[in-house]
């Protein structure tokens, strides 16, 4: 399991990427996601009218803390914040076509750090640990230039999570649309957020970078993409839109090892075949495939509704990603429906969700999945989550198992 939970647990969200837009979150929104009332939900999904560095479902309270520091004055050093999230998770899992097995797991250690540099300068970094997933690694590190009260418009440079995607969740599991689409690049980014009064905020953003997936060895910066989001909020409603696209879905952190293990497979073939066609063969992506998005989010009451779709452009040529006998052209779903209540004297959240792809058994990503969970805030800054999963594999004809797994997952999560 890729753990970058959102609600059901406390996670960090230490500046990792560029939000804009509808993605775009204040700090606090963010921190304790099972306690969201209805007023925490509002802003959740009215977030893009706030401007905020960080990965997508990380905790952005440093920034709420920062914007405090800075109005009181004082010295850089001192406008200085630290936050972090330690994940403990205990789970049982019903593979396709394979031994159930179980685990207790360390899923997630991060720690971020912020700081705001005068009225124009703000710069961020963030650790992560992923036991079994991610070495403790330079998560994001990141520069940026701005200040609403001169332009509405900013730079960000470093390493960032792009903001292609929104991948927002009540749940623990990270959704299906993360797995294809979400992108960690070195990238710089140039981007507005404008607030219109009765009519919402408006946010959007165009980055380039130097994508790791290679175009016959060609190591350039050729790489960007485009992302806009609009937010309106009025009494217990709100409702938030956005949509991006990016030149080179293959850039994508779940698709670029894939892509490059397909295309040497391919080429040992040839050779071991002694094919003629190995001699002009690249096992370096020989075309740039495209990938869009569109997400929408709702609330109403305690209500809240969560809907995305990503998909690629165009097919993959066969021998990086496959779907039957041709190319494939990969795409994900999520659809979501939570409900914030009081049990036990705690706040909780309750969830449940319908995902999907089409084309992505490459990808070793299920045909569907359903998931319920809840969670609740036991003690201070303390989220304790449950959540079971049934995955649906892609039939036998379509290169799956066309059986089911099922997984259960306890997280005790800690913000500190």
């Amino acid at each position: 399991m890729h753990n970058r939970p959102i609600a059901a647990a406390v996670a960090l969200a230490c500046v990792a990427a560029v939000t804009t837009g509808a993605e775009a979150q204040t700090l606090d929104q963010r921190v304790e996601a099972l306690e969201r009332d209805n007023a925490r939900m509002r802003e959740q999904l009215g977030a893009q009218e706030e401007r905020i560095q960080g990965a997508p479902e990380r905790v952005k309270e440093l920034e709420a803390a920062l914007a405090d520091k800075e109005q009181s004055g004082g010295n850089w050093f001192e406008n200085i914040e630290i936050a972090g999230v330690v994940e403990l998770e205990a789970g049982y899992i019903e593979p396709f076509d394979a031994p159930s097995e179980s685990d207790l797991a360390l899923a997630t250690f991060e720690l971020g750090i912020m700081s705001q540099i005068g009225s124009w300068v703000e710069v961020g970094a963030s650790l992560l640990y992923e036991e079994d997933d991610t070495e403790l690694d330079v998560d994001t590190a990141y520069i940026t230039l701005y200040n609403p009260d001169v332009a509405p418009v900013y730079f960000t440079g470093g390493q960032i999570y792009v903001p292609f995607g929104v991948y927002e969740t009540n749940l623990v599991s990270d959704p299906l649309t993360l797995e294809l689409g979400e992108t960690r690049e070195t990238a710089a980014l140039v981007g507005f957020e404008y607030q219109v009064d009765g009519l919402g905020g408006f946010g959007g953003s165009v980055y380039g970078f130097n994508g790791d997936t290679k175009l016959n060895g060609d190591n350039r910066i050729s790489s960007w993409g485009a992302n806009l989001g609009y937010a309106w909020e009025q009494d217990d409603v709100g409702v938030a839109l956005a949509a991006g696209w990016i030149n080179n879905l293959g850039d994508a952190d779940g698709l670029q090892d894939a892509l490059s293990d397909n295309r040497s497979a391919a080429f040992d073939e040839l050779v071991e075949g002694e094919d003629p066609r190995a001699d002009t063969f690249s096992t370096d992506a020989i075309d740039r495939t495209g990938g869009w998005t569109v997400s929408l989010g709702v609330v109403a009451g305690r209500f809240n509704l969560i809907g995305e779709y990503l998909s690629a452009t165009d097919h993959f040529d066969a021998d990086s990603l496959a779907w039957k006998d041709k190319g494939a052209k990969p795409s994900a779903w999520n659809v979501e429906l939570g409900y914030s209540f009081p049990a036990f004297g705690k706040d909780t959240v309750a969830a449940v969700a319908y995902q999907g792809t089409e084309e992505a058994v490459a990808l070793g990503l299920p045909k569907e999945s359903w998931l319920v969970g809840w969670s609740i805030g036991i003690l201070e800054n303390t989220a304790l989550s449950f959540e079971y999963r049934n995955d649906s594999d892609y039939s036998e004809n379509q290169g799956g198992t066309g059986d089911s797994g099922n997984s259960f997952v306890a997280q005790l999560a800690v913000e500190f």
